[in-house]
């Protein structure tokens, strides 16, 4: 009887670890977050670096790419109970709408001039949860 509930419980905890039950450490999970908004910033600036030869669909592409990055950013702050991250969501979510916004035959210009205050705002909000947490890169 011994040997079949060191069994059930050893299975257990083996499918528990595959599937992501073990929780990583403050420390690790500070350190995935830091890479994580490390990723976005990069995102960002890649968003940022659009210029008249880009098209709308590479803004939109540039969008996708940021949401992916914003989407590991929650993730890892979710590990961490103490961050705050609803100043960065918000400004996320005002980019995220400004795109999705943008009509067909908007000129790239056009669209430009009308992220960039929003980039401009997610970068900023990146920036200062990156200096809260003390990310070491930035």
């Amino acid at each position: 009887m011994k040997k079949w509930i060191f069994l059930v419980a050893g299975i257990l905890l083996l499918a528990c670890a595959a599937a992501g039950c073990v929780q990583p450490t403050e420390e690790e999970a500070r350190a995935q977050l830091c890479q994580d908004l490390e990723a976005l910033g990069l995102a960002l600036q890649n968003m940022a670096a659009l210029n008249a030869s880009s098209s709308v669909g590479d803004i939109r592409d540039a969008r996708d790419d940021v949401q992916s990055a914003m989407e590991n950013v929650r993730n890892s702050a979710a590990q961490l109970g103490d961050v705050r991250v609803d100043e960065l969501n918000q400004a996320y979510s005002d980019l995220d709408q400004t795109v999705q916004s943008l009509p067909d035959d908007a000129t790239v210009p056009e669209a430009i001039q009308t992220i960039r205050p929003e980039v401009r705002a997610v970068r900023d909000a990146r920036q200062n949860l990156t200096a809260e947490l003390n990310c070491t890169t930035q």
